[in-house]
């Protein structure tokens, strides 16, 4: 009967670690999600001193943040994010509006690409 215990306790502990860090990878999107915002309107509004400094904001928030998603995201996607954001800054550097506002939305993109990943769905799991 102890084995039971144990194994269901295990099980219990496992599922909250899931929704816990599923819940933290969520929180760490959505921050990131607002810089990209706040990013998206100082590049519309050509105000490319704070744009440069928030993306530097940016690097160091994914720098802390990515140590905690390697665990559970695909590096790939943690690649792309990466480049994107090194592109950013010197767009951003350079004054290039257009491809800025392309980078902005890349990052957008890929950042809601790793939140769907971890949802828990159907086709999630299997």
């Amino acid at each position: 009967m102890k084995n039971v215990y144990l194994a269901f306790s295990i099980f219990i502990i496992m599922i909250i670690g899931i929704f816990l860090s599923i819940n933290a990878i969520n929180r760490s999107c959505d921050q990131l999600q607002n810089l990209n915002c706040t990013l998206e309107s100082y590049i519309l509004n050509e105000n490319y001193e704070d744009a440069y400094t928030l993306s530097l904001d940016y690097i160091a928030q994914w720098k802390s943040d990515s140590k905690f998603l390697t665990i559970y995201i695909h590096h790939e996607d943690l690649d792309y994010v990466d480049n994107e954001i090194l592109k950013l800054t010197q767009y951003i550097k350079t004054r290039d509006k257009s491809e800025s506002l392309a980078t902005v939305h890349s990052m957008k993109y890929l950042i809601d690409h790793i939140k769907s990943h971890e949802k828990v769905s159907i086709s999630n799991i299997f």
